[in-house]
């Protein structure tokens, strides 16, 4: 018979040439990593930010990383204030896992991330041993990952909302302040296709995690497709009520769930691949888990 390839589904991204000579504008110069420029994301995106396609350029999230400021479910927040983060196909974000932080980064609701690769150039979120080869079939939990806030109906709500606000929402577990839900099925988060999310996942604490790809609130408006999810320590997605979408999702190596659905979730995944990983850490991991937190009728 003939010899079984070697896999090698997330391999170290190489640049030719080196590192770039400067950064992006928007970005700051903190020096190389591996064969790339690092150029560092702020802890706080305003306005209109642009992370191009650069040879020899890799992005770095730093801690926490914010999109714009939390804009309420009824788009009033006090000292709110939307933003949008494109990210051109093929750029590289990786996380800096020599700091004490988490890193992670959060699209907070209001605001938008536009991350649309294609087939040839997707967009890549990973941890820095990504990008100096010391990762391996084993390696996960360097980072925490993906999250985007959205304002469309969840059905597990908070106490109290400050500012006496009627719309259900809550706090997307792992980040103590990011808040999630509203009362506009349509909402627009923006779109995130073709894109790669390596070796996520943080366990902050029992039941407190962050996964690849978090979806609080996340209105149907938003476009999410063709993404993969490799190696997360916890879930691959963890979809927290809202109406959003999705097609074609991959997730390979995951710890724990592939796909988990809480808070009262309406919508539809169409085409998904998932392989579980073999010999988890996890005592309740599954392709999927479907519930919403002691409400289940929601």
């Amino acid at each position: 018979p003939a010899p079984t390839p070697t896999p090698t589904p997330t391999p170290t991204p190489t640049p030719t040439g080196g590192p770039a000579a400067d950064c992006p504008t928007g970005t700051t110069n903190v020096g190389t990593i591996g064969a790339f420029r690092s150029c560092r994301i702020p802890t706080l995106v305003t306005g209109n930010l642009t992370l191009p396609r650069r040879q020899g350029v890799a992005y770095e999230m730093n801690g926490r990383v914010d999109v714009g400021v939390d804009i309420g479910g009824a788009g009033n927040a006090a000292g709110g204030a939307s933003a949008v983060l494109t990210i051109e196909p093929g750029a590289i974000v990786y996380a800096n896992t020599t700091n004490a932080e988490n890193d992670f980064l959060v699209v907070n609701r209001g605001s938008r991330i536009i991350a649309e690769g294609t087939e040839n150039l997707p967009i890549i979120f990973t941890a820095q041993q990504n990008l100096t080869g010391n990762v391996t079939d084993a390696s996960q939990g360097l980072w925490g990952g993906v999250v985007i806030a959205g304002r469309a109906p969840i059905s597990n709500c908070l106490a109290t909302v400050p500012g006496g606000s009627v719309d259900c929402e809550n706090i997307v577990e792992g980040t103590v302040t990011a808040r999630y839900g509203g009362a506009s099925p349509d909402d627009n988060s923006g779109v995130f296709r073709f894109v790669q999310i390596r070796y996520s996942g943080t366990i902050i604490s029992q039941g407190n995690e962050l996964q690849g790809l978090t979806l609080g609130g996340v209105g149907r408006g938003t476009q999410i497709s063709h993404v993969h999810i490799h190696n997360s320590s916890d879930d691959g997605v963890e979809i927290f009520g809202g109406t959003v979408n999705m097609r074609y999702l991959v997730t390979t190596g995951v710890d724990d769930d592939s796909i988990d659905t809480d808070v009262g979730w309406q919508g539809f995944i169409q085409f998904a691949l998932a392989a579980q990983r073999p010999g988890s850490t996890q005592t309740d991991n599954y392709i999927m888990e479907i519930d919403s937190n002691g409400n289940e009728d929601a």
